[in-house]
């Protein structure tokens, strides 16, 4: 048996989540952001103890940044593990459902928004009750959070901040993509661990990462910017970039593998085995249940929207 789903079954796994997590109701999507960047955190806050050698921070910052890439992935795979959500992967999955119509032209600003605030609470309630109430950070761990961010807030501008989300993007997307192609825990670990190692050690922008980032550091009262400048450069700029990355990403993948003759709700071959039902022996993608193997005999869209309810976890 194959150890990985093919890149179709995937890629329209992605287009049949939009829908799914449109109808979600809200108190669960909320939970999921919650979830996703208190998970997240959890590879900020190794990235901030990592900060207080300033040994390294002086005469070997290239090694510190790859120890930072190293540490910081353990909170995505979290993530993918647990299926919480991130805002900068629902970008990928509303920008394929909404070019597939799959969903609401207004959907993509409504789960973005949702799962926003709610990966903004999960960021604040980790840095303030398990980092700065705790004070797990020694004084040098709070000098070194704080200058880690001001060399990215207040020295960089907002061109640059933006181009460089729009490269951390793209690496994310790519993680949980190929997260999703796997079958088995190591196999999604793995697949997710590098590309993410690569965006923290490039030094590139994700706006959820951030949350936690600049506010860890802007509690410990050593950073020398405010929150406005936080604001315009790590979240404006930030999430912009982000959207066009998950973009660059997502079109190509669904122009590529996501072609309507593949469409399961249509009918699509999606595998090379006998019969021609859909079978519960399915497996799950992103949260969409598709068959390993076989043709999807469905009738139109209703049939499968239904399956799909029914297979999809909640």
């Amino acid at each position: 048996m194959s150890q990985m789903v093919t890149l179709e079954q995937a890629t329209w796994a992605y287009i049949e989540a939009g829908p799914h997590k449109h109808r979600m109701p809200v108190g669960k999507r909320f939970v999921k952001g919650i979830m996703a960047d208190f998970l997240l955190s959890t590879g900020g806050m190794l990235v901030q103890i990592l900060s207080a050698n300033p040994w390294f921070a002086t005469n070997a910052p290239g090694l510190l940044k790859i120890f930072q890439g190293a540490v910081f992935p353990v909170g995505l795979v979290m993530i993918v593990l647990l299926q919480a959500d991130l805002v900068t992967g629902e970008m990928a999955i509303f920008i394929m459902s909404t070019v597939k119509r799959r969903v609401p032209y207004w959907a993509f600003l409504y789960g973005w928004t949702i799962t926003f605030i709610g990966n903004l609470i999960g960021s604040l309630l980790y840095a303030g009750l398990l980092v700065q109430f705790s004070e797990i950070y020694t004084p040098a761990m709070q000098r070194g959070a704080a200058m880690g961010v001001d060399a990215k807030v207040s020295t960089i501008n907002f061109r640059e901040l933006w181009l460089r989300a729009i490269g951390c993007n793209v690496l994310v997307c790519i993680a949980v993509f190929q997260a999703s192609l796997a079958k088995d825990v190591v196999s999604k670990v793995v697949a997710s661990w590098f590309p993410i190692f690569v965006f923290v050690a490039a030094g590139f922008e994700h706006v959820v990462a951030n949350m936690f980032l600049v506010n860890a550091a802007l509690m410990t009262r050593e950073t020398n910017f405010g929150v406005g400048e936080y604001v315009w450069k790590s979240v404006i700029a930030s999430f912009l970039g982000n959207v066009i990355g998950a973009a660059l990403l997502a079109l190509p993948l669904m122009y590529l593998h996501g072609g309507d003759e593949w469409d399961p709700s249509d009918g699509a071959r999606v595998g090379m085995g006998k019969g021609g039902a859909v079978s519960p022996g399915g497996m799950s993608v992103n949260e969409v249940t598709l068959p390993e193997s076989g043709t999807v005999s469905a009738r139109g869209h209703e049939k499968w929207g239904k399956y799909i309810e029914a297979q999809t976890p909640a």
